[in-house]
């Protein structure tokens, strides 16, 4: 019997094995045309609608399942490199936004926040503006804020509130940068308060 790693299961390697497959099938195939940002050369024209085959769904769904599986049981290392696995050859898959998803919190819950807001950012830039993508851009100011970047947070809930400031996630962005200056207004207002006592303790008394 094969051995497929610590997967216990050979799909990345059928995965990966069907992906040669194709590109092995498709090299005859090339044509002449100008490809995007470049000159003239050899490129592979795919249609969208034609870059995932239902056995690569399949496969994809699999690993997606498996990685779920795994997680449930909290080995949260092995999910993640499944994960990982998972969006890298399938890049296109319908199930890449549920996996980056369950990526983001797994992170989270091992206080990863910059990885958990990495995973939620790559989400904004596939989804682009659109109610999930702005609320996913939420979720990635979010933690920013728990790594203490309060900078990078604020900045983008200024684009959010930019962007569509009747949206809820703007509405959210907003209650966001409220809270942010209360605890900077606070936190200014202890400073100002102890350089305050420690200077009225430093002063000579009068006698």
């Amino acid at each position: 019997m094969a051995k497929c790693g610590f997967l216990g299961v050979c799909v990345a390697s059928v995965a990966l094995g069907s992906m040669a497959f194709a590109q092995a099938t498709n090299s005859g195939n090339q044509s002449q045309f100008t490809c995007a940002g470049g000159a003239t050369e050899t490129c592979h024209p795919v249609e969208m609608t034609d870059a995932i085959t239902p056995l690569e769904q399949q496969q994809g769904d699999l690993a997606v399942n498996l990685a779920h599986s795994l997680a449930k049981e909290k080995r949260y290392g092995e999910a993640l490199q499944t994960y990982r696995e998972f969006v890298r050859v399938f890049p296109w898959h319908v199930r890449v936004r549920e996996a980056r998803e369950n990526m983001a919190r797994i992170y989270e819950k091992r206080q990863r926040y910059d990885l958990a807001a990495r995973q939620y950012e790559e989400l904004y830039r596939t989804l682009g503006v659109s109610q999930l993508g702005l609320a996913y851009n939420l979720e990635a100011a979010r933690l920013h804020e728990l790594q203490g970047h309060e900078d990078t947070a604020v900045r983008i809930y200024k684009e959010l509130n930019a962007i569509d400031p009747n949206s809820e996630t703007a509405k959210r962005a907003r209650e966001r940068m409220e809270a942010l200056n209360l605890v900077q207004k606070s936190g200014d207002y202890l400073k100002r308060e102890t350089a305050s006592d420690q200077s009225e303790k430093s002063s000579p008394q009068k006698e």
